[in-house]
């Protein structure tokens, strides 16, 4: 069997929609059994997943390397004025502070600083050649070819694009949603800064069986990668609840998203979701 095959036979029953648990692997011995493939760990592992385990996979990036991805970010966002644009033919990196207000206009609300890089353009912060090493292996875990779409443009439908996000203090978080899984069937977030060191409190959030809310980031590390399946319900609250938001300072809350999505050139493209659930306590 392989990792393609096993989710045809997964994904012939219901979407999950709720987590199960959080499980933690070490990223080098599950990169070994991505590439290696062997049944077992195929039908385990999509098994798992598609019933709503997500999972951390610890010291996947280096640490150096995620701590330059936030200054040379941030640094963008001082360079470079706030715009927006759609993913068309030829469309450039850009970056945009998303405020309450603004957010509201976006399929998931959100409040966020975020900065989008596209693979055809000159890679400004030397991001491609480590993210791609480790992007590959989890393509391939999602019954892909591991540099599926990595030459893609706007007008080839799907198209690989880099996230680097703040959520600021106080105001900064994503509601509850599930993503598009047409294409990636998992969602894939590294982490950029450290709960109980960078910020307090808040942070990625899973929605389990009762609705209840379960912690994403409990003793996650920066270099770590989180993933789960897209359609799993999961957010962001706001972190340093109390503290005064900044759009020009380093505080809050830090991660790297890693997204093949469908391109503003394709008519009715397929696209994630909010969910309405009763959680204030996840809500700004």
């Amino acid at each position: 069997m392989t990792f393609a095959s096993e989710w045809a036979i997964a994904e012939a029953g219901p979407l999950p929609s709720r987590a199960r648990r959080l499980r933690r692997r070490d990223w080098e011995g599950f990169r070994e059994r991505v590439d290696r493939e062997d049944d077992a760990f195929c039908k385990a592992i999509v098994t798992s997943l598609y019933a709503g385990d997500c999972y951390i996979l610890s010291n996947a990036f280096p640490r150096e390397f995620m701590l330059k991805m936030r200054r040379d970010t941030l640094a963008y966002f001082r360079d470079h004025r706030s715009t927006f644009h759609k993913i068309t033919e030829g469309a450039a990196d850009f970056h945009r502070s998303i405020d309450l207000e603004t957010g509201r206009n976006y399929s998931f609300h959100a409040c966020k600083q975020t900065a989008y890089f596209f693979p055809w353009n000159d890679d400004p912060l030397d991001l491609y050649p480590t993210i791609y090493e480790r992007w590959r292996v989890i393509k391939k875990l999602m019954g892909r070819d591991p540099c599926e779409w990595e030459k893609n443009t706007p007008k080839d439908g799907v198209i690989d694009r880099i996230q680097s996000v703040r959520y600021p203090s106080s105001i900064g978080y994503l509601e509850p949603h599930c993503d598009p899984h047409l294409y990636q069937r998992l969602f894939i977030s590294g982490y950029m800064s450290k709960r109980g060191v960078d910020y307090d409190g808040g942070g990625f959030y899973l929605v389990g069986p009762n609705d209840e809310v379960m912690d994403g980031e409990r003793d996650v590390e920066i270099g770590d990668i989180g993933i789960g399946y897209a359609t799993v319900y999961h957010g962001v609250a706001p972190c340093n609840r109390g503290v005064e938001p900044s759009w020009t300072d380093s505080s809050g809350r830090w991660f790297l998203g890693l997204y093949s999505t469908v391109s503003d050139e394709v008519p009715d493209r397929h696209t994630g979701h909010p969910v309405k659930l009763n959680l204030p306590e996840v809500m700004p």
